[in-house]
């Protein structure tokens, strides 16, 4: 009497030994199996479609962005044209961790506004990076004289993103105390009431804030009506809606320059 698969093989010819086997262990109606050879056939079962489904993702997942392609994204997103400035930031915002060392290379080399850009992008990505705080320090206090309008608003835009972290917070609070020009300490003020107005404080950033307050009391001081009015406008913003913590000793110092 022929066994499940010889008789598989009578009817299947043309299926080959291996699948002739197959066909005999696992479909034949009348095979006889022990659990070990089902365990096979299950495995036999499952196996192409896993492979199959693996070949498909790998298949499916996008090719990392090269330096070249991701630089010229940035400076299409920075252009004026509104129409191909939104297509540009649509690719950009697409970006994930795997393009990270390409933007940290941007970064660290390149015109003004494409390192603030790149920050920006980082700063989404993985704000934790230890090469954003040294570039966008550098990016806020460079500039001089001789920078174009749109230099020196890219490197007040790079102090806006300071305001992301803790530590960040403390490198505003330092410019604002004692930033070399004036521009440099009204780009402080200014993230900070950006700041203020959100209440997105970080996390971790209570203290910081603290020891940022008086210190914006004080640029109230300076001789110059955007700093004054802009202070006054920051501490009254933490009043409303610092918390309780930010909010007591923002009080004070409202108070004392209503004096």
């Amino acid at each position: 009497m022929l066994q499940p698969s010889e008789r598989s093989c009578t009817v299947k010819p043309s299926l080959g030994a291996p699948a002739c086997w197959w066909y005999g262990a696992c479909v034949a109606p009348d095979a006889v199996m022990n659990p070990n050879i089902r365990r096979v056939c299950w495995c036999l079962i499952i196996l192409p479609f896993v492979g199959a489904w693996l070949t498909t993702s790998l298949a499916q997942e996008p090719k990392p962005n090269t330096e070249p392609e991701i630089r010229a994204l940035i400076k299409t997103s920075l252009t004026k044209d509104n129409r191909v400035t939104d297509e540009a930031n649509a690719r950009l915002s697409k970006l994930s961790l795997r393009d990270v060392p390409v933007l940290t290379a941007i970064l660290k080399k390149g015109a003004t506004c494409e390192r603030m850009k790149a920050a920006q992008l980082m700063v989404h990505l993985n704000k934790e990076d230890t090469n954003l705080i040294p570039v966008l320090i550098e990016l806020s206090t460079g500039g001089n004289a001789s920078s174009t309008e749109n230099d020196l608003l890219c490197r007040r835009g790079a102090t806006f993103l300071l305001a992301f972290s803790t530590e960040g917070i403390r490198v505003l609070t330092g410019l604002l105390k004692g930033g070399k020009n004036l521009f440099i300490r009204q780009s402080a003020i200014f993230a900070f009431d950006e700041l203020t107005e959100t209440s997105n404080y970080p996390e971790g950033s209570l203290e910081a804030m603290k020891a940022a307050i008086p210190i914006i009391a004080r640029s109230g001081k300076l001789n110059d009506q955007v700093m004054q009015d802009m202070s006054n406008e920051v501490l009254w913003q933490i009043v409303r809606q610092g918390g309780k913590d930010l909010s007591k000793i923002a009080k004070k110092y409202v108070g004392d320059s209503a004096k």
